[in-house]
């Protein structure tokens, strides 16, 4: 989605798996309505989650028709609205309250630069994501956080200072990052029902299955499904890709995996997209030689919802007892990580 490596956005994992429990409590009744008209959304089924005014999750489908879907509900008080595909991946999250009209527009393949209306909060939140998608597009997030942590810097009573640090800042592995953020901003740009709902999100946050041993997928050369195993003398990385995600970020992962010494590392990569059509021309534009693997049922498929891979590029290094050793969308650090074993 135009890369949906942080939903285009950063860490979309996190809210993937959180679907509701970052939703601001205590709703009351008074009407919003969403628009939503994306080119390449066609005609499909999508999935809305918010809070309703009575305080529970609304959590339904919706049938999208002709690029578009209209979203209407009742919430008083401000909640994450989030939007996922037939396939279950964000393809749009935004700040609604009781009363707002917004209108969404724009492409799925380009989603860090869509058009937003009808909110003050939710118009900021969007200006910075489109003033700095190239951040966002980057599968690396140093500068994107260094973005973050300057506007939360200079805007301190800003909402959107707190949605930026919950949702888009990316800490890696310095989980103390979010924290020492959110204590510069103001008491009032962070209702204790939201701090909560956040809490309560990472309490109940699932990580993926930490060893992979084998998995039962299409192997491209023979045209048929082999047994991809993990075990052995060798460690692996395996890289987990789709076509919607920036073309430029599967290019700078396969990059780096062509510097790897392939007599000392499994290498795969593993294509979810939904359609394998695409899947073969793609891949002999890369010119590598490794396994390549397409798995039928995209995210969808229970041994990937397993790993719980829900943004491409994912890319995970095991030891040579099928140990994961790093995941992450950072092909630089996957590299280092098999190169220091």
């Amino acid at each position: 989605m135009g890369s949906m490596a942080r939903f285009s956005f950063g860490k979309w994992a996190i809210v993937i798996i959180a679907i509701a429990a970052w939703i601001v409590q205590g709703c009351t009744s008074s009407d919003f309505k969403v628009n939503i008209e994306l080119k390449g959304l066609g005609n499909q089924n999508v999935r809305v989650v918010y809070r309703n005014a009575e305080g529970g999750i609304a959590d339904s489908w919706i049938m999208a028709q002709n690029d578009a879907v209209e979203i209407t509900g009742d919430c008083a008080d401000p909640s994450l609205l989030m939007v996922y595909n037939s396939m279950s991946v964000p393809i749009a999250r935004l700040v609604v309250s009781g009363g707002d009209k917004l209108e969404v527009k724009g492409e799925v393949a380009n989603s860090n630069q869509l058009q937003v209306k009808g909110s003050d909060v939710m118009e900021q939140w969007n200006d910075f994501v489109v003033k700095h998608h190239t951040e966002y597009d980057m599968s690396n997030a140093v500068k994107l956080n260094a973005e973050i942590e300057k506007y939360v810097k200079d805007n301190p009573k800003s909402m959107v200072s707190t949605l930026l640090v919950l949702v888009d800042y990316a800490p890696g592995d310095d989980a103390g990052k979010v924290p020492e953020l959110l204590k510069l901003i103001d008491e009032s740009a962070k209702p204790k029902s939201l701090m909560d709902s956040y809490n309560l999100a990472m309490m109940r946050v699932k990580t993926g299955v930490t060893s992979i041993t084998s998995l039962n997928l299409l192997e491209m050369n023979s045209d048929d499904f082999e047994m991809a195993r993990f075990t052995g003398s060798k460690p692996s990385v395996i890289c987990f890709w789709d076509n919607e995600a920036a073309p430029h970020k599967r290019s700078a992962a396969f990059e780096e995996m062509k510097m790897l010494d392939s007599t000392r590392v499994n290498i795969v990569d593993i294509n979810i997209d939904a359609d394998s059509a695409q899947w073969r021309s793609a891949v002999a534009a890369t010119g590598t030689t490794w396994k390549h693997y397409w798995v039928p049922g995209s995210m969808m498929n229970s041994a990937i919802m397993k790993l719980q891979v829900t943004t491409t590029p994912t890319i995970i290094v095991t030891d040579s007892l099928g140990k994961q050793l790093y995941r992450g969308s950072d092909p630089i650090r996957a590299r280092q990580t098999l190169e220091s074993l």
